[in-house]
């Protein structure tokens, strides 16, 4: 352990001397004034480099005297900057957008050298300008299905959001917004994001070899980041689709010293279908809705002081009102969250950056029916609920060029009330599960030792935490490894190993009725899930132009849970969640293989991954291992672009998506049993109750039918046009699915027999964009 400890700590530092000077600072957009993360300083004479890190500062140790320093962003010019060292510097670097022609533009993805130790297989960050050029159904942008095109990432049913890593299951993403987890990402039943591309300026994913300062999750990690709103002029954004509208604003409240942003997107699908129903007098209203919203405003006290104050709300709406033979009815189902935090950078010294975090998330889902008659009344309402306020440190520090010490901490205050059903009448009013209310602690530390040695790279550190619930507490350490090695002629090899914690469970029916999802705690009955995960890649740079890699994995998991089969969300016995669920374990492994284009007209990527994912649980099946509902053996996805006219201010672009799986897995009953009335719904003034209200299924053998191969293409045009007085007018035109491909979006069991429903066929779409 002293050697280890020599290594990592007291031999980087050997190179650092008194005749080095500390080259600190910013990069930022020049036009905007918004910190640029990832962007990279480098020093040709010693080869010597570093990247701006999740807040735009970077650090660098240099000779003495004058110097010069290269400055380099995706999608922006490269500067060259003239120095002379003779003292610990701070300066602040501005790119101006636009491209350098010299350089490799990588199409959806920037240049990994944040972190050389991870391959392009198991980091990318997200260019946001190819997300908006990605055909989509709708017109509608959207992050998270963009990262469906890349190996190892499944999509859950066709065109949701939901997507899963390597094996896991969709709870086991890690999802920040500026820091903090956001608990649901779906609107509209998962057909889009929560996440509105005006607003978001970065992201940056993972999924193997996860840095020590991230965790809670076993597959995947997310990191998005507002844009900060523009420092030096006002601008905005107006965005409109067949489906939706997005505005975004962002102006200084002092130049140079102060901004904000608001963005705001609404949902127009209500609209016509309540207009159309009021037209023609109908006796019902019905619709579904749905909005977001993002605020944040960022002041720089002065050079080493600057605060953040970020917000997001955002719900979804679903509505049905109606009178009939003297009887008001009214229903509606609605989900939604809000988060806030508000951040603390502080430059302490040249050799050591400070985050300081207090945020907040809360995530509700409710559904309420109500039942009226000049005699009888029946209110029916179940919810589930979850808290989470935290307060985060997080330490960069940089005793010497090839070396950087990261270490930090996290303490979270989580309150879950996850099955409250009630149902009133006229002589009743009872109430169930309000007692199971959970509340827990957790406590993190983590370091991270990010060390450079010529063209060796290593990322070791670990995470400790300590989970409190039910009088019991869970004390884990998470060991993390990562390296990398350039062996010449282009060749990389990196490895990675990782062991991760999750303290939080998300809960799904297994049938396809009712969406009944709840976010639970571990408690004394239930533990934490536990995973590890090693892999192993090779890649292969050809002259900058093409870029191919190849990685292999091995996951395990512990204590996943499940529902027992023929339990739902909707319980009115007076159980706790906790009796209803099973507790086993998942496996994971396969390859990934991409090759992409990285210069000339044409860029993209072809992928492809061979994959395996089980479950084993001793109550089921017999104790036998069975395929996961997302055990997709083969997967090919292309995305790529063609230029048909590009200059200053005039662009032209084709783009393609491709995408063909295997089926996913779904339990299809093999018997049914009457269900369980809750209290006062048998004397319901309802014609039709809903069937999970009056069947339950069983499951003998889960996930016993696989879907056929899911497949389809998709094909857009973008036109963006650039005025001489700086507005930009962007026209997008899509069509999702071209062949008509009728995929099946679920099935259901019908006298005996299986049959499927297709939602999607082709769709033609188009969408425009004003920016000023």
């Amino acid at each position: 352990m002293n050697k280890l400890l020599y290594l990592l700590i007291v031999f980087p530092l050997l190179g650092y001397g008194q005749s080095t000077k500390r080259l600190t600072g910013y990069v930022q957009d020049a036009q905007t004034g918004e910190r640029l993360i990832g962007a990279t300083l480098f020093h040709p004479e010693s080869g010597k480099g570093t990247t701006s890190n999740a807040y735009g500062f970077f650090s660098l140790s240099l000779p003495r005297g004058k110097q010069l320093v290269e400055a380099r962003f995706v999608g922006y010019q490269r500067t060259t900057l003239e120095l002379n060292l003779q003292q610990d510097t701070l300066i602040v670097v501005r790119l101006t957008p636009g491209l350098d022609l010299e350089e490799v533009t990588v199409k959806g993805r920037h240049n990994t050298s944040s972190h050389p130790e991870l391959s392009n297989l198991s980091f990318n960050r997200i260019n946001m300008e190819t997300i908006d050029r990605i055909p989509v159904i709708l017109g509608e942008r959207d992050l998270l299905k963009s990262l469906q095109y890349l190996p190892g990432v499944k999509g859950g049913r066709e065109n949701t959001t939901t997507y899963n890593v390597r094996g896991g299951s969709d709870d086991q993403n890690l999802i920040l917004l500026d820091g903090v987890p956001v608990y649901n990402v779906s609107h509209v039943f998962g057909f889009f994001s929560t996440f509105n591309n005006d607003a978001i300026k970065s992201a940056s994913f993972y999924k193997g070899g996860i840095p020590a300062r991230f965790g809670g999750r076993l597959s995947s990690v997310l990191d998005i980041s507002m844009k900060e709103g523009n420092m030096r002029k006002a601008s905005g954004t107006f965005s409109i689709s067949p489906i939706s509208g997005r505005f975004t604003y962002e102006a200084p409240i002092k130049r140079d010293t102060a901004s904000y942003l608001i963005s705001f997107r609404r949902s127009f699908i209500d609209l016509p279908m309540v207009l159309m129903q009021k037209i023609y007098d109908s006796a019902q209203t019905y619709g579904f809705k749905f909005y977001d919203f993002n605020g944040k405003t960022n002041w720089m006290v002065n050079e080493k002081n600057r605060l953040y104050l970020s917000i997001y709300a955002g719900r979804d709406k679903q509505f049905h009102r109606s009178e009939y033979a003297g009887v008001s009815t009214r229903n509606h189902y609605q989900w939604g969250n809000l988060t806030g935090v508000l951040r603390w950078n502080k430059l302490f010294s040249p050799k050591l950056f400070a985050n300081f975090s207090a945020y907040f998330s809360q995530y509700q889902y409710e559904q309420e029916a109500k039942s009226n008659s000049d005699e009888t009344f029946t209110e029916f309402y179940t919810s589930s609920k979850l808290w989470d306020h935290s307060a985060k440190f997080d330490f960069e520090y940089y005793p010497a060029t090839n070396y950087t010490l990261r270490f930090g901490g996290k303490y979270s205050h989580l309150v879950f009330k996850p099955n409250i059903l009630q149902v009133k009448g006229n002589e009743y009013n009872q109430k169930f599960n309000d007692q199971y209310t959970n509340q827990s602690d957790l406590a993190e530390l983590y370091f991270e030792n990010d060390v450079q040695w010529g063209d060796f790279n290593i990322n070791g550190g670990g995470r400790l935490s300590n989970y409190f619930a039910d009088g019991e507490y869970y004390l884990h350490i998470q060991p993390r490894l990562a390296a990398g090695v350039k062996l010449g002629q282009g060749y990389s090899l990196t490895a990675s190993y990782m062991l991760m914690t999750q303290h939080l469970h998300l809960l799904t029916n297994s049938s396809l009725g009712l969406p009944t999802d709840l976010w639970v705690a571990s408690t004394g009955k239930v533990k934490p899930e536990t995973g590890y995960q090693f892999a192993l890649g090779m890649e292969k740079d050809f002259n900058q132009t093409y870029r191919a890699g190849v990685e292999a994995y091995y996951k395990q998991m512990d204590h996943v849970i499940r529902f027992e089969e023929g339990e739902t969300f909707v319980n009115a016995n007076e159980n706790n969640w906790e009796e209803s669920v099973l507790v086993g374990q998942g496996r994971a492994y396969g390859s990934e293989l991409f090759v992409e284009k990285r210069k000339g007209r044409l860029t993209g990527m072809l992928s492809y991954t061979l994959a395996w994912s089980e479950r084993q649980f001793d109550e089921v099946n017999n104790r036998n291992w069975f395929p996961f509902k997302y055990d997709r053996r083969h997967d090919i996805s292309l995305m790529a672009e063609y230029e048909l006219q590009t200059n200053s201010s005039y662009k032209k672009s084709l783009s393609f998506g491709f995408t063909l799986q295997s089926g996913n897995h779904l339990s299809v009953s093999d018997a049914e049993m009457p269900g369980i009335m809750p209290p006062g719904m048998q004397e319901s003034v309802w014609s039709d109750l809903p069937e999970w209200f009056s069947t339950r299924k069983t499951f003998y053998e889960p996930n016993n039918f696989r879907m056929p191969s899911f497949h389809h293409l998709d094909i857009g045009y973008s036109s963006k046009r650039k005025r001489s007085n700086g507005k930009i007018y962007t026209w997008t035109f899509s069509i999702y699915n071209v062949y008509n491909r009728m995929n099946p979006w679920y099935y259901y069991k019908k006298d005996n027999e299986v049959r499927s429903v297709s939602v999607f066929p082709i769709i033609p779409s188009v969408s425009f964009t004003y920016k000023w």
